[in-house]
């Protein structure tokens, strides 16, 4: 089991495979990381000098999806990278949907 989200102020648990196909930044972070050109370690070091403190290894979870990246962290990893939060998340994240119009 993975640590639990919160869903409608309940602790869901999580299976791990259910997580991993939550998880959709870390796939992402590598990729624009790697076109930034930047290696793990080069990246927390940059990310260290804006005040985050991510070392290599906590970078290698969040890209290989084993831990979920937090919303300050991604925030930081952004500014690095030179990238608009939207870019890290889905063209439809955040349309309504047809359900939940009226």
């Amino acid at each position: 089991m993975v640590r639990g989200l919160w869903w409608g102020g309940q602790a869901m648990k999580l299976t791990k495979p259910i997580a991993q196909s939550i998880n959709v930044l870390g796939p992402l972070i590598r990729k624009l990381r790697i076109e930034s050109g930047l290696s793990q370690k080069e990246l927390a070091g940059c990310c260290e000098k804006r005040g985050l403190h991510l070392t290599r290894g906590t970078l290698a979870k969040i890209e290989s999806r084993v831990r979920f990246v937090k919303a300050c962290e991604l925030f930081i990893i952004a500014k690095v990278l030179k990238k608009r939060m939207e870019r890290f998340y889905p063209l439809h994240y955040g349309a309504l949907v047809p359900a939940a119009i009226g």
